[in-house]
């Protein structure tokens, strides 16, 4: 096994992370939308890892509303979200947002899911860290779905993420990394159509584009991007966009 067999068997959208970054500035040109006419909106995990990638969508989109949250999850809630509506530009008596929501995977030279390389660290590291800690503890029978909902206050994002991902998992005995990251990308999907009417519980009028996926850590500072939903909403209207 190699990570370019791992990329292929279980990433087919993923394309270079700088790709990903310059489409989305492609795709959106011919709806008017460009860098100084939107707010972007980053959720990323934590991780410094997810940095460069984050970096770069500033690079070409400006200063962000940072979002970001353990494994790329949303937690900010109605308060944070509505917190970013007055903070996007005014064009012609509407706001234009460009919200991206990206959780994470490593996958190392062997194409092991969940292995990465970090500066300064000697072998083998490993991200997301949150979700892996959240796979051994279904593993291990520790996460039990019968005591959801539920919030430790001394660890809010973690509580967030096993309150919201265990209760997915057919078998807790039987799941594994990648699976947990592709349920993390879909609440991520369902979660971004709830900011997008939060950003609309407004008087003034909002368009939204949305990017979601997986982003990808690969050998020697290689990211990808696993394509999630790429569209536009443009008062209710919705456009595909292809990246």
């Amino acid at each position: 096994m190699s990570f370019t067999t791992t990329l292929a068997r279980d990433f087919p959208a993923a394309i270079p992370a700088n790709q990903f970054v310059n489409s989305t500035q492609n795709s959106l040109q011919a709806h008017g939308v460009h860098r100084g006419s939107a707010l972007p909106l980053i959720a990323t995990c934590r991780d410094e890892l997810a940095f460069a990638l984050t970096a770069e969508l500033q690079r070409a989109w400006g200063p962000a509303f940072n979002m970001a949250g353990l494994a790329g999850l949303l937690t900010l809630g109605r308060t944070g979200i509505a917190a970013a509506r007055s903070h996007a530009p005014l064009v012609n008596g509407r706001r234009t947002f460009v919200l991206f929501g990206l959780t994470h995977v490593g996958v190392d030279d062997t194409g092991t899911i969940g292995n990465c390389e970090r500066p300064g660290i000697p072998g083998a590291s490993h991200t997301c860290g949150a979700l892996m800690a959240l796979h051994d503890e279904l593993a291990g029978g520790d996460v039990h779905t019968s005591d959801y909902p539920y919030l430790d206050k001394y660890d809010p994002e973690q509580s967030r993420l096993r309150e919201r991902i265990a209760p997915r998992i057919a078998d807790p005995f039987d799941t594994d990394l990648l699976a947990i990251t592709r349920i993390t990308r879909d609440l991520i999907d369902l979660d971004s159509d709830s900011v997008v009417k939060v950003l609309r519980d407004d008087d003034v009028p909002a368009d939204v584009a949305v990017f979601t996926g997986i982003h990808i850590h690969g050998p020697r500072g290689a990211d990808y991007v696993d394509l999630g939903r790429c569209f536009f909403d443009r008062d209710g209207e919705i456009t595909a966009l292809s990246l």
